[in-house]
């Protein structure tokens, strides 16, 4: 009998052990998971690394206030701008500085709501009047910032060639 406490008492033991281990494992596990991920450093384009981009491509953009820069093709007809309560119906191509298309649209323009758009468009769209056409260097801090958005890595500079086909007035506010 003392034989078969002897080989008992440590499958007891081992299962006990088990037990806790499996505990201490999944409250680890939980503290992993709700604890955030550092930051990550992102380095952003210069203004000279943008003004060398558009030299390159051989346009004349002119720096904005907000530190994006606007190339304009076409300012379009009369003086009426939209405004950020507005839907704007656009056609648009999206670009990384390195000339990969990452978006757009191809035989229909879009409609957005301006206020659901990045900070670069909402500054950018409302320079331009009905049928104007031109092109918006976007800084990451006005584009998607320093984390990663769908398929654009975080920090990336973005040139969006627009053409602004008409707007729907928004609720004035």
């Amino acid at each position: 009998m003392n034989k078969k406490l002897f080989l008992i008492a440590p499958a007891f033991f081992v299962l006990g052990c088990s037990e806790t281990t499996t505990e201490e494992s999944t409250s680890t596990t939980s503290t992993k998971v709700e604890v955030a991920p550092e930051p990550v450093e992102v380095e952003k384009n210069t203004d000279e690394e943008i003004e060398a981009y558009l030299t390159e491509k051989g346009w004349e953009g002119v720096r904005h206030e907000s530190g994006m820069y606007v190339v304009t093709d076409n300012l379009g007809k009369g003086d009426a701008r939209p405004t950020l309560n507005d839907q704007v119906t656009i056609f648009y191509k999206g670009y990384y500085l390195n000339g990969e298309q990452f978006d757009g649209t191809t035989d229909a323009p879009a409609t957005f709501a301006l206020t659901q758009l990045i900070q670069g468009w909402q500054i950018g769209i409302p320079l331009f009047g009905k049928g104007g056409k031109g092109k918006l260097v976007i800084p990451s801090d006005l584009a998607y910032g320093p984390d990663d958005y769908m398929d654009i890595p975080g920090g990336s500079t973005l040139m969006f060639e627009i053409e602004l086909v008409d707007w729907i007035a928004g609720p004035a506010q």
